[in-house]
């Protein structure tokens, strides 16, 4: 019966080399990142809190076709724009 390749005894088969990559730094990003991302999640907090106060949820109620879950959508498709902004951040 032959034998297997990886069975072979007395010979010495030539391992691949590992070379490694140089290290690239990333860039850092621009400075107008994180203040977008932080501004799109101070401002998508304080229109989910100004929903929820009844003076401004009146007058919002009549106007707008989704009524009073507006302030709460855009609220959160604001924070969810801003926290992809900020984790971009470098």
């Amino acid at each position: 019966m032959p034998e297997s390749k990886h069975r072979r005894k007395n010979k010495v088969r030539p391992r691949p080399r590992h070379v490694e990559e140089p290290v690239h730094k990333p860039q850092p990003s621009p400075t107008w990142v994180p203040a977008t991302g932080v501004t799109l999640l101070l401002v998508g907090v304080l229109i989910i809190i100004l929903g929820y106060i009844p003076a401004v949820a009146d007058r919002l109620g009549g106007s707008v076709p989704l009524g009073s879950n507006l302030p709460l959508v855009v609220g959160f498709v604001l924070l969810s724009i801003g926290f992809g902004f900020l984790t971009r951040w470098r």
